[in-house]
C-alpha cells in the first residue's frame, strides 16, 4: 500500500473533502482508502457511489433520503454536476 498524504481536520476526523481529494485528485483506489481509514468506510462507500451516473445511482439507491443526500454531496464536491 502506498503512503497517503493528507492532513486531518482539527477534530482529527477525515472529512468528505479530504477523502474526495484523495480518491479523485490523487487517484487513491477505494480499497486503499478503506484500509487506511477503516472507521470511515461509510463515507468512502458514499464517495465511491458518486462515480456512478445519476440514472444508475437512482436504480442502486432506492431510499429517497439517501439518494437526496448523495446528490447533495455530489453537487458540493464536484460542483454543478447532479
Amino acid at each position: 500500500m502506498r503512503a497517503i498524504d493528507y492532513t486531518p481536520s482539527k477534530e482529527g476526523k477525515v472529512t468528505y473533502q479530504t477523502l474526495f481529494e484523495l480518491k479523485f485528485k490523487q487517484k487513491i483506489p477505494t480499497i486503499e482508502l478503506e484500509m487506511k481509514f477503516p472507521k470511515d468506510k461509510e463515507k468512502i462507500s458514499r464517495l465511491a457511489l458518486l462515480e456512478l451516473p445519476a440514472e444508475v445511482l437512482k436504480t442502486v439507491v432506492k431510499d429517497e433520503k439517501k439518494l437526496t443526500h448523495l446528490k447533495s454531496l455530489r453537487r458540493s464536491l464536484f460542483g454543478s454536476k447532479s
